[in-house]
């Protein structure tokens, strides 16, 4: 009888003692980098920023991540399941491809002059738009994700 008490007492020290106050929060995204750029195939490189306040861990997956560059979209993004830190800062690499013939052809939509000046400039704006999921056991959280940045087309 003593044994199952120790066990009952030292089972529940051991759930209660962990905390889980939040969700992992959403900070940015960050390093966004260009690796190739040519006429046929541009990569894009960047990572999702996020910091667990937790004790305890859990799943990200990006789900349904769409990528638009100069109001085109150009790639969906999916992702396998990443495992969270406890009480850290962790990123998700995303990693964008597509062919600068998706931005031309898109010329009917009005955006032609607009994506001329791109590449005069050779800046563009890059949108992430989609959700961004957490899991843990049978608690999940999706986060909004809509964050844009403008950057240089050059490769580093």
């Amino acid at each position: 009888m003593m044994k199952r008490i120790c066990y009952i007492f030292f089972l529940s020290f051991i759930i209660f003692s962990c905390t889980f106050t939040e969700k992992p929060t959403f900070i940015k995204i960050k390093n966004v980098r260009v690796d190739k750029a040519n006429l046929s195939k541009v990569v894009i490189n960047a990572d999702a920023l996020f910091e667990n306040l937790n004790d305890i861990g859990g799943n990200l997956e990006l789900n349904k991540l769409e990528v638009f560059v100069n109001n085109i979209k150009v790639s969906n993004i999916s992702t396998k399941k990443f495992k969270v830190p406890i009480k850290n800062k962790f990123s998700i690499p995303i990693k964008i491809s597509f062919s600068p013939k998706q931005i031309f052809d898109d010329h009917k939509k009005g955006f032609l002059s607009n994506i001329f000046k791109s590449i005069k400039n050779k800046k563009v704006t890059i949108l992430y738009k989609g959700i961004i999921t957490y899991s843990l056991g049978d608690f999940s959280y999706d986060y909004n994700i809509n964050y844009s940045q403008t950057i240089v087309l050059k490769k580093r």
